[in-house]
């Protein structure tokens, strides 16, 4: 009679490593997508900080409005980085009501894409 061995074969240690080295691979994927989702999200809400703080400036008039329409174009830093952003003043059919556009950037991007844009009204200061 012969006796009969008991544990893994080498196909079926080899399938078991497959596997498990296809589900790390995933594992590490999904971390790594959630990682730069976190960063991106972390940017656009800071950009939205900006954004509403620009407004709120103009809105209590601490950046002037004035009569003229055109970009006012300025550096702020918050949280130790530092953003680029344009306001813009545009004309709206109440000549007492400026709306105002504002766009964060990231500093120092080549491309010209605003992280974040916020639309408002404030009103024009005679």
């Amino acid at each position: 009679m012969i006796k009969r061995q008991r544990g893994f074969t080498l196909i079926e240690i080899l399938i078991a490593l497959a596997i498990i080295g296809i589900a790390i691979t995933a594992i590490i994927k999904a971390a790594s997508q959630h990682i730069f989702a976190t960063s991106y999200l972390q940017k656009k809400t800071m950009a939205l900080w900006v954004a509403e703080n620009i407004m709120n400036e103009s809105r209590a008039q601490l950046l002037k409005i004035g009569n003229s329409t055109g970009n006012q174009k300025l550096t702020s830093t918050l949280l130790g980085e530092d953003w680029d952003w344009k306001r813009n003043l545009e004309d709206t059919p109440n000549p007492r009501i400026k709306k105002v556009v504002v766009r964060v950037y990231e500093s120092n991007r080549e491309d010209n894409a605003p992280v974040i844009t916020l639309e408002g009204y404030v009103a024009n200061e005679e």
